[in-house]
C-alpha cells in the first residue's frame, strides 16, 4: 500500500530545470522508490531511475488552478510537497524520512515542515525532533518541503492565488481553521538539505545554486536564464504588486463566503 506520494509544484516554463532537479533527486535520495507527481501543463518528462508521473493539467490562467488540478491527479491521501526550484544539496536521511512520516500519520498531523523557518513560538511534542507551530505566526503556510494531508493542502491554495499570496492568505486560513502544523526542531538535523531561498529568483539562477552544481561537476547552460542581480523594483511595479495582494484578498473573502 502506498503511504504517500511526492507532489512537485512546477509548470512547463521550468522544463529546462527538470533534468537538474531529478538528477540531483536521484543522486541524493536513491532509496526513494515511490511515485513522483510532476505538475505540468502539456509537456512530459521521464527519468530512467525515477517513477515520474506528469499531471498534464492543461493551460490555466492562474497558479492556484494549475496547482489544485495537479493535486487532483494524486492518488494518495498524503503528499510530500516540493517546489521545482528547490534542489537537493546533500544526501537525504531516508531512515528519518520514514520515521517522520510515520509520526506525522500516526499523530494525525495536518502538515509537517521538514525545515526550520524561525517560527515565533513552538511547543514540544512527545517526539524530541518535532515541534508544534503555535499560531498566529507568519508563514504558518509555506511551500517549503513538507508532509501534508492532501485535502488540507488543497485548502491552502485558492484558484485565483499565486504562490506569494497563497502563503500570506493561506497562513491566515491555517490560523482560523486551527489546524495542527508542525516542524523539525531546531536541535534536530534536517533530513533534506537544500537552500531555503531556492535556486532561482525571478526566473534567473542564484549564485548559491551554481556554487553547489559546480562543486559536483554538474554542467548547466546558465546562459539560457542568466544570473539574478538584486535591483530595486520600480515604483510602478511595487504599486502593481500591492494591488494584486489586495485583489487576491477580496477574491479570497468571496471564496470563503460561497465555498464553505
Amino acid at each position: 500500500m502506498k503511504e504517500y506520494s511526492i507532489f512537485i509544484s512546477s509548470s512547463d516554463a521550468y522544463a529546462d530545470l527538470w533534468p537538474v532537479f531529478f538528477d540531483l533527486f536521484h543522486k541524493y535520495w536513491p532509496q526513494y522508490k515511490g511515485d513522483i507527481y510532476l505538475n505540468t501543463e502539456s509537456k512530459t518528462y521521464q527519468h530512467t531511475k525515477l517513477n515520474i508521473i506528469c499531471t498534464n493539467v492543461g493551460q490555466h490562467n492562474s497558479f492556484g488552478k494549475t496547482f489544485k488540478k495537479g493535486l487532483d491527479r494524486v492518488e494518495t491521501d498524503y503528499v510530500l510537497l516540493m517546489m521545482i526550484d528547490h534542489i537537493f544539496m546533500a544526501d537525504v536521511n531516508h531512515a528519518k524520512m520514514i520515521e517522520y512520516f510515520n509520526y506525522f500519520k500516526d499523530q494525525n498531523i495536518d502538515a509537517m515542515y521538514l525545515t526550520q523557518q524561525g517560527y515565533r513560538e513552538l511547543e514540544k511534542t512527545n517526539f524530541k525532533d518535532i515541534d508544534i507551530i503555535v499560531p498566529p505566526t507568519q508563514f504558518m503556510f509555506s511551500f517549503q518541503i513538507s508532509f501534508f494531508k492532501k485535502r488540507v493542502l488543497k485548502k491552502m491554495v485558492l484558484p485565483h492565488e499565486n504562490p506569494w499570496t497563497s502563503e500570506i492568505y493561506g497562513s491566515k486560513r491555517v490560523n482560523k481553521m486551527k489546524l495542527k502544523f508542525t516542524c523539525i526542531s531546531k536541535t534536530a538535523q534536517l533530513p533534506i538539505i537544500y537552500d531555503l531561498s531556492g535556486c532561482l529568483n525571478k526566473g534567473k539562477w542564484l549564485a548559491n545554486a551554481k556554487e553547489h552544481l559546480d562543486s559536483i561537476n554538474y554542467y548547466v547552460d546558465y546562459s539560457k536564464r542568466g544570473f539574478y542581480t538584486k535591483t530595486q523594483s520600480p515604483l510602478k511595479l511595487r504599486i502593481k504588486i500591492s494591488l494584486i495582494y489586495k485583489l487576491h484578498y477580496l477574491k479570497g473573502r468571496y471564496w470563503a463566503l460561497f465555498h464553505q
